[in-house]
């Protein structure tokens, strides 16, 4: 079983314009390199990500299941469709597929008594395995003001992925940085955190704690932004995370971010089949580590 550890879906008033139009920027430099038509490069801040293309896409590309993270920028920016209504969607729409979508919880821990509010509320309906946090909003993960949410992780024993690495426009970058999370991987040994994309130019915090802390996990989603045109880096780059993390290391896209760059079908292609580790190590970094995370 292939399992896709990190895509997105969302209906466009489900992010704040600000947010849009910073991730927007890279998104036009890459589509002007590769002669894009203004049209095309107009469809990203308009789309709607619906379950049934991510469905049809994972179909094409031989993937089985994905984790679905939705994104709760509201503390940045408040979008026309709120936090609650954003996750209902996520929820609700994901129900239709439930052999195909696991979606997890994207909710701010920012928002204090609201944040615990929607977990309990989410969990109670829905059961799910996971939830998506996006540290660059604003805010450090060792605060002592996010106290009740780790708890509330821990006591759901959710699997929490965090976002790490680039962070545009009015986001903290510096905030995404694994290290931040060395006193709450102290706190709660037991909590399984995933550091997204390998950690980003930040990677090497992700290697140090990993040493440290059994319970931290990576996903190499992004990592095919390399891609076509440097393969190797990517072999290194998965080397690197192999050479430190082991059986930790979780297969992931980022869909649909990458798909102008280089398609969904093609970066499953080129992990199932690239020379980049042992079979058995294979297997787990396409669905068996992740399996595992979850208990499926």
């Amino acid at each position: 079983m292939i399992i896709d550890g990190h895509v997105h879906m969302w209906l466009r008033p489900m992010y704040p314009d600000v947010i849009i139009n910073a991730y927007l920027e890279p998104w036009l430099a890459m589509s002007e390199f590769l002669d894009m038509t203004r049209e095309i490069e107009e469809s990203f801040p308009t789309s709607e990500v619906r379950p049934e293309l991510l469905v049809q896409s994972m179909k094409q590309a031989g993937v089985d299941r994905s984790v679905v993270l939705p994104l709760d920028f509201g503390l940045v920016q408040e979008p026309k469709i709120g936090v609650e209504e954003f996750n209902d969607w996520i929820f609700e729409s994901s129900a239709d597929y439930p052999d195909k979508l696991i979606p997890f919880m994207g909710i701010d821990p920012g928002r204090g008594e609201q944040a615990i509010r929607l977990m309990r509320k989410y969990f109670a309906k829905f059961e799910p395995k996971g939830i998506k946090i996006y540290p660059p909003n604003g805010f450090y993960p060792y605060e002592e003001r996010l106290d009740p949410f780790w708890k509330e992780v821990k006591d759901m024993d959710l699997v929490v992925v965090s976002h790490a690495g680039a962070s545009w426009g009015p986001l903290d970058e510096e905030k995404s940085r694994p290290i931040h999370f060395r006193s709450v991987l102290d706190k709660y040994p037991e909590m399984k955190l995933v550091i997204a994309h390998l950690g980003g130019k930040y990677r090497a915090d992700t290697y140090e704690l990993a040493k440290e802390y059994d319970n931290l996990y990576t996903d190499c989603s992004a990592l095919q932004g390399w891609l076509p045109a440097e393969p190797q880096t990517v072999k290194d780059r998965l080397s690197e995370a192999f050479s430190v993390m082991g059986d930790r290391v979780i297969f992931g896209t980022d869909w649909p971010l990458f798909d102008l760059a280089y398609p969904y079908e093609s970066w499953c292609c080129f992990v199932k089949e690239q020379d980049i580790c042992s079979e058995e190590r294979r297997e787990r970094l396409l669905g068996g580590t992740m399996r595992k995370l979850l208990g499926i």
